[in-house]
């Protein structure tokens, strides 16, 4: 890679940083798109799993220190179920390699957006036993509680939240990608796309 690759992968980072900070959105942000995008174009397996990661624990730090992050999300374990999250995402982009193509793309999103509300809502049954019984009505009620979040609002599904946000930032990710690479082809690595 070179400088002007590093220099756009760096400001995919912030922007999937900064989208976690000022969209208000719950569940609307790029880090599983930068994970789906890390995985699917990296060549540095240990390099491009990091990324997302980092930028997810930036995030989450400065969360955290503003106040706008739970409290429990760290001392609970919950986060655990976020970041295994976003790993599956990863693999999930890591199955891309060489065969990106818009369908291929819309069903990595829906099911890295899948993957994510599954393992997060398996992570809060099993972390909030006050709220939610130890059996399978238990495990039903995370789930409906994960689609219906807040009630009467605008972006209180975060299942379509999450979905919604994947496409939108995997269309920002690899279609910037692809014509940065189209029009400046010295640029980026070039990668196979597939019509």
């Amino acid at each position: 890679m070179n400088k002007k690759s590093h220099l756009i992968i760096f400001l995919v980072i912030i922007l999937a940083v900064f989208s976690r900070l000022f969209i208000t959105i719950p569940n609307f942000s790029a880090i599983g798109s930068l994970a789906l995008f890390c995985g699917a174009l990296a060549n540095r397996n240990r390099f491009s799993i990091a990324i997302p990661f980092l930028a997810l624990l930036a995030g989450d730090l400065i969360l955290a220190g503003t106040g706008k992050l739970y409290t429990d999300y760290f001392t609970d374990g919950y986060f655990l179920y976020v970041y295994l999250a976003f790993g599956l995402t990863w693999f999930i982009g890591k199955s891309l390699k060489n065969k990106i193509k818009t369908s291929n793309l819309i069903i990595a999103s829906v099911a890295a957006s899948l993957a994510f509300f599954i393992i997060t809502n398996f992570g809060s049954w099993m972390q909030m036993p006050e709220l939610y019984s130890r059996n399978a009505a238990g495990l039903g009620q995370a789930y409906l509680a994960g689609l219906v979040f807040y009630k009467n609002e605008i972006g209180s599904n975060f299942f379509a939240n999450q979905l919604i946000g994947d496409l939108t930032f995997n269309l920002i990710f690899f279609g910037g990608y692809h014509l940065i690479q189209k029009n400046s082809p010295e640029t980026l690595t070039p990668i196979k796309v597939k019509s």
